[in-house]
């Protein structure tokens, strides 16, 4: 069983190996640097602006403050920064497994490993982690077993933690809560303990004080149910599950027909669940379908990629104690394995096949040849601006200091930009001295800026630059 487990997670690493390579370094991955490159530029500092404890209103500074002596040490790329990810995809699937064997027997973690830990939703966010939801797998992991484990000032810290890294943790949380509420009620009450509350109060402590400090950070965020969102939602998270949803997003490809085979299969373990009639199947299943109920009801969020991989400990849990509380005849293991290594395998192809494509533009590799341009001395004395989205924290990451790039307006996300904040953009724009980027293989996310710079930048010439095959993907206009 060891040099089986071993062997897997071997193979996991070389796969998280190659995919790291596939894609440049996106703007959401980069996010985290923010908290070390610009702390007063984020949703809350402190120390006059030098220590910044939250990134976004709900997105914290943990990630930030554990890469920041890494980063002493290597230099900046995109697999660099991936390199600690692929590490901690490693150790997820390791203690998962681990856990799994204190749940079932070892044809049930086999299969519950080929289900989830081969599957491309749970490599690719977590290599990638623009989510992030990296240490959010991994803190909610190891709270499984300091749970399993009565460690209750563990349990209080890790679950502060996850609410310090992503607020959207209080999904999987509540949902965890209340199934043990419902299946476990006196094991649940054990943890009303002192320690915890005080474990929380540490770990969320950064989240907690920017919540006393500014009251209405979060005001905008709904939590109703938005008809018109439950069904794409639910539509997203089908594609999640069957292994598709991140093809699209992360290479410039038509979606693949549906791969109903990893969806057939959690769908009647589901119903194997309900049928067996154990307490910890159902437990876990609940716990599953709390969170998502949660994620489909909160407005504005919960419908993506990197909100679905955040029940795959829950997920996975269930589908292996639902197998191990099922009849394992060897044949039915090895048509089993049969049938789920295929469907893995056939989610997988089309990522390879696509990766020889090249990924769309803000997955881009052209960013490390603009991000040499911009770091030549004296490149841009005037400062570099971007006209669109998807071209500041990443090129502002790989610069390392040399430069920064700004957005040309405060308001960018607007169709049509204030008065003010258009002459700000066309002032940007017609200063000689600055650089400019904007996206060359087509229309703009966000039209606003380039409009209001777009009589300047016909006084100006430009570079494109071009991936490997080359298609025109970035545009810089340089100083005169």
């Amino acid at each position: 069983m060891r040099f089986i487990g071993a062997a897997s997670l071997f193979g996991l690493f070389v796969l998280g190996w190659i995919v790291a390579g596939w894609c440049g370094l996106h703007q959401d991955e980069a996010l985290f640097l923010k908290a070390i490159d610009d702390p007063a530029g984020c949703a809350f500092s402190i120390g006059k602006g030098n220590i910044a404890l939250m990134i976004m209103p709900y997105v914290g500074t943990l990630k930030a403050a554990l890469y920041l002596p890494y980063l002493k040490i290597v230099p900046v790329t995109p697999f660099a920064l991936r390199l600690p990810m692929l590490f901690s995809l490693v150790a997820i699937a390791g203690l998962s497994l681990r856990f799994w064997l204190g749940l079932g027997s070892f044809s049930a973690v086999l299969l519950t490993a080929i289900l989830f830990i081969a599957h491309p939703l749970f490599v690719l966010p977590i290599v990638m982690d623009w989510g992030p939801v990296a240490l959010q797998l991994l803190l909610s992991t190891l709270l499984l077993f300091a749970v399993r484990g009565t460690a209750h000032l563990w349990v209080g810290i890790l679950a502060g933690l996850m609410v310090w890294d992503k607020a959207v943790a209080i999904w999987v949380l509540a949902a965890v809560v209340v199934s043990a509420a419902i299946f476990y009620p006196a094991r649940a009450r054990r943890f009303f303990h002192w320690r915890v509350a005080v474990g929380f109060l540490l770990g969320a402590a950064p989240y907690l004080y920017f919540r006393w400090q500014v009251p209405h950070a979060m005001s905008d965020l709904r939590t109703e149910l938005v008809s018109d969102e439950l069904w794409p939602k639910l539509f997203a998270a089908r594609h999640s599950l069957d292994g598709s949803a991140m093809l699209g997003y992360l290479f410039p490809v038509d979606p693949p027909p549906t791969l109903h085979g990893i969806v057939a299969s959690v769908a009647l373990l589901a119903v194997a669940g309900i049928a067996v009639r154990r307490r910890l199947p159902a437990f876990f299943w609940t716990a599953t379908a709390m969170a998502l109920g949660a994620m489909m009801l909160t407005g504005g969020a919960g419908g993506s990629i990197h909100h679905h991989v955040l029940v795959w400990p829950l997920l996975a849990a269930a589908a292996c104690t639902t197998l191990a509380a099922l009849p394992q005849p060897r044949w039915a293991v090895a048509i089993a394995f049969a049938f789920l290594a295929f469907s893995q395998l056939s989610a997988w192809v089309p990522y390879f096949q696509a990766a020889a494509v090249g990924p769309r533009r803000e997955w881009t590799d052209v960013t490390s040849q603009v991000a040499a341009e911009l770091a030549r001395p004296g490149a841009c004395p005037g400062g570099v601006f971007a006209l669109d989205w998807g071209l500041t924290d990443n090129l502002t990451a790989l610069g390392r200091g040399r430069y920064r790039v700004l957005m040309g307006a405060d308001d960018w996300w607007r169709p049509e930009l204030p008065p003010e904040q258009r002459t700000r953009a066309a002032a940007r724009a017609a200063d000689s001295q600055t650089c400019l980027l904007e996206w060359a293989d087509g229309p703009p996310y966000f039209p606003g800026v380039r409009a209001a710079a777009d009589a300047a930048l016909r006084e100006r010439t430009s570079r494109v630059f071009l991936d490997r095959r080359q298609r025109p993907i970035i545009r810089l206009f340089g100083p005169a």
